[in-house]
């Protein structure tokens, strides 16, 4: 069996809810990534049930599973600017919940909460709680995990006056694989931002949100062979006056 197929049989579960209300494994470890040239640091990054990982002069990053798998990494592929395609059917089993301590994520397509590495996200903003959470509208997705990158508070060249935010672009490589969640924040606590669906190679998320300052938070559900890179972002928005 291929190590990225859990199984093709679909999975009955009677009586239980259409609703998720549980908990995700949490990975043995998490990695994460530092750069001597602006003093940054990236992470955790989780991706199969990792045991024991080292990093190797001319060969990138080195691990071994679980299961006793090498697993290595391609840092060659990232200078291209177009990734292999992925084949049509990669994530077809979203709505067949991760069964047997499957490592994966649970996403709302409507509800914008998630569940992941162990983690229970009520909304995007939200802070992370360890605990079991509601995931109303599930998408259940193994092989993967999920992305998450938030910018610091932005003011757009303008810390006084409000600002509409309407619209948010965004550049992929072409051939990115993944499921979009894009949202923005203002000072007092609201967010507006859908989800998108697959990625593709321009996208817009229409937005509604004013106030004087803005964090910007994108959620993608990424697999452990199929990659994405985003190119740029751009932020549509309207200026106003404060009185």
């Amino acid at each position: 069996m291929d190590e990225q197929d859990i199984s093709r049989k679909p999975v009955e579960v009677i009586g239980a809810s259409l609703d998720y209300n549980s908990m995700t494994r949490p990975p043995k470890f998490k990695g994460y990534m530092f750069s001597e040239n602006n003093d940054t640091l990236v992470g955790p990054f989780v991706d199969n049930p990792i045991s024991a990982a080292t990093n190797a002069p001319n060969e990138g990053f080195l691990a071994i599973t679980e299961e006793d798998k090498v697993l290595t990494t391609d840092l060659t592929q990232f200078k291209d600017t177009i990734f292999p395609e992925p084949p049509e059917d990669t994530w077809w089993d979203l709505k067949y919940p991760l069964v047997n301590e499957e490592f994966g994520f649970v996403a709302s397509s409507t509800e914008n909460s998630f569940h992941y590495r162990g983690l229970y996200l009520e909304n995007p903003f939200a802070t992370p709680s360890n605990e079991a959470g509601l995931i109303k509208n599930p998408k259940y997705y193994r092989n993967g995990y999920l992305a998450v990158a938030e910018t610091n508070w932005v003011h757009l060249g303008d810390e006084h006056n409000e600002k509409q935010v309407h619209r948010i672009d965004l550049s992929f490589h072409k051939n990115s694989f993944g499921h979009l969640w894009c949202f923005v924040a203002n000072e007092e606590k609201k967010y507006s931002g859908q989800y998108k669906g697959s990625v593709q190679e321009h996208m817009k998320v229409f937005t509604n949100i004013r106030g004087r300052r803005f964090k910007i938070k994108l959620l993608i559900a990424t697999h452990n062979k199929y990659p994405w890179a985003l190119r740029e972002m751009s932020i549509g928005h309207l200026m106003g006056k404060s009185f």
